[in-house]
C-alpha cells in the first residue's frame, strides 16, 4: 500500500512539473528578493510552500493576504527567498537539491553589478554556475544567480535540481503555467481580491515577422526528416505564458506527440496559422477533458482566438514519426 502511494504521489509531481515548467526568474523590490508564481487549480498555500519550501506563513503576508484568503487560477503570489530556500553556497542534503534561480540580464548590465545586486555573490560564481568564459553579456541573456533549496520528496522543481552550487545549469524551460484562463483554485468561495499581473494581449510585430511564429523553419525541416505529414481537428483551449509575445516562440500542450516536436496550428474560421513547439501532455483533470490541445496565449492570439473563449476550434498538423 505504501509502495502504491508513492508511486501516486510520484506521478502527481510529475504532471505538476509538466503544467507548470517555470522559469524562475528571481524579482526584487526595497532590496527583497521574491519568485513569482502563478496559482494553478486546486492549489493553495500549504502545496504552493512544499513547491518553494517556505512557511505558507511567510508566502501569506508578503502578498496582503491571510491563510485563509482564497486563491484563484491565475492569481500571481510573490514566493519569499530567505536564508530556509535561497543558497548559493554549499551541498544540498540527502533530501534535498539546489534548483538554479535566474536572472535577466538588462541594458548595459557587468557581472559585477549583478552579483552585487544578488547578496553580493562573486563574479567568478556567476561565471562558473552559467559556464562562461568571459565577462561578455547580451541584454536578455539568462544567468544563473542563486538556488532555490527545496526537498526532493515534496517539490516537482526538484527534478531540475543539483547537489551543489558548483554544478552548472542550463538554461531552464520558457515559463509556462497550464492555467485555464478562468476558474476558481479551490472550492470554496473566494473573498480575496486577485493580485494579478497585466498580460500583453497583442504580439509585437518584430515577432510577427513572418506570419507564422519561430518554429516555422524547424516545421519545414521536419518535413524532409519524416515521411510526411498528418492533420488532426479538434477542440483547442489556452494556457498563459509569458514567451511568444515578443519572440514569436509559441508552445502546445498536447497528447500522444514527442515533445519537441513543431506542430502547424490553424485556426479554421479565418485560416490564421501559427508554428508551435509540443512541451508535453495534457496534464490530467475536468479541464482538459475533450481537448486535442492547450496553445500558450500568445499563440492564441496570433490565431486570433479569444482568451475569454473555453474553447476553439483547431487543425493540427504534425510530421508522422
Amino acid at each position: 500500500m505504501k509502495k502504491l502511494l508513492f508511486t501516486i504521489f510520484s506521478f502527481v509531481i510529475t504532471v505538476t512539473l509538466v503544467a507548470q515548467s517555470p522559469d524562475l526568474v528571481i524579482q526584487s523590490e526595497a532590496g527583497k528578493l521574491y519568485l513569482n508564481h502563478i496559482v494553478t487549480a486546486k492549489e493553495n498555500f500549504y502545496s504552493i510552500g512544499r513547491l518553494y519550501n517556505i512557511s505558507p506563513k511567510e508566502i501569506a503576508p508578503l502578498n496582503g493576504l491571510t491563510l485563509t484568503s482564497g486563491l484563484e487560477v491565475g492569481q500571481s503570489l510573490k514566493i519569499p527567498l530567505s536564508a530556509g530556500n535561497f543558497v548559493q553556497q554549499g551541498t544540498a542534503g540527502a533530501d534535498e537539491v539546489f534548483v538554479p534561480l535566474y536572472h535577466i540580464v538588462e541594458e548595459k548590465e557587468g557581472l559585477f553589478r549583478i552579483g552585487q545586486n544578488f547578496n553580493k555573490v562573486s563574479v567568478n560564481d556567476i561565471k562558473k554556475w552559467n559556464s562562461l568564459s568571459s565577462e561578455n553579456l547580451e541584454k536578455g541573456q539568462q544567468l544563473v544567480v542563486g538556488f532555490l533549496k527545496v526537498k526532493k520528496s515534496q517539490s516537482a522543481l526538484a527534478v531540475n535540481g543539483l547537489k551543489k552550487t558548483g554544478d552548472p545549469a542550463t538554461t531552464s524551460p520558457p515559463v509556462v503555467s497550464n492555467t485555464p484562463v478562468s476558474g476558481n483554485a479551490t472550492n470554496t468561495p473566494t473573498t480575496a481580491t486577485p493580485n494579478t499581473t497585466t498580460t500583453q494581449n497583442t504580439v509585437s510585430s518584430s515577432a510577427q515577422a513572418d506570419g507564422n511564429g519561430f518554429f516555422k523553419e524547424l516545421y519545414r525541416q521536419q518535413s524532409t526528416s519524416n515521411d510526411g505529414f498528418r492533420s488532426t481537428t479538434g477542440s483547442g483551449a489556452i494556457f498563459k505564458s509569458t514567451s511568444g509575445w515578443q519572440d514569436a516562440k509559441y508552445y502546445v500542450l498536447m497528447n500522444n506527440i514527442t515533445p519537441g516536436t513543431i506542430v502547424r496550428i490553424t485556426n479554421p474560421v479565418n485560416s490564421r496559422t501559427i508554428f508551435a513547439k509540443v512541451l508535453g501532455e495534457l496534464p490530467p483533470g475536468k479541464e482538459n477533458e475533450g481537448l486535442l490541445i492547450r496553445v500558450s496565449n500568445a499563440g492564441a492570439a496570433e490565431l486570433k482566438v479569444n482568451e475569454k473563449e473555453a474553447k476553439f476550434s483547431a487543425e493540427v498538423s504534425y510530421a508522422k514519426s
